[in-house]
Order: structure tokens, then C-alpha cells, then sequence
């Protein structure tokens, strides 16, 4: 197979794969897609829980730059 035709093939491969995705969902009874909402892998994800404002917390452990990370980076 050349180039072409393979490039051409798979753009027809992944066109049709578009088109049955769309002509499911559009497909799909109105419960089903209630029910997927519910019960679904992705249920509440749309729900966001509130925010609690942030504490002022000061980390234990301060990093320490060494003189040797300073001089990694010679410039002359």
C-alpha cells in the first residue's frame, strides 16, 4: 500500500468511527442517558464540591540551596 491510500484509509477508518459515535448518542432514549447519569462510571463528577478557604500553613521543612546547585551553571 502506498502512502496515500493508507492515509486515505485511515481518515475514512476514523470518519466513520465519528459518525457512529454521534448517530448513538443521538440515538440513546432519554432514560438511558438519566439512568448513565446516575448510576454512570463519571456520576458527580459535574458536582463540585465548595471551597473551604485556605489556611495559612507554614511548611516544616524549608528547602535548602547548597552552594554546590549554584554553581552548576558556569557562565564564563
Amino acid at each position: 500500500m502506498d502512502l496515500v491510500s493508507l492515509a486515505l484509509f485511515a481518515t475514512a477508518v476514523v470518519a466513520l468511527g465519528a459518525a457512529a459515535t454521534v448517530m448513538i448518542a443521538k440515538w440513546l432514549p432519554q432514560s438511558a442517558i438519566e439512568q448513565a447519569a446516575q448510576h454512570g462510571r463519571f456520576v458527580g463528577l459535574g458536582e463540585a464540591p465548595r471551597a473551604q478557604p485556605a489556611r495559612s500553613v507554614r511548611p516544616l521543612v524549608r528547602p535548602q540551596v547548597g552552594k554546590e546547585a549554584m554553581n552548576v551553571v558556569r557562565t564564563h
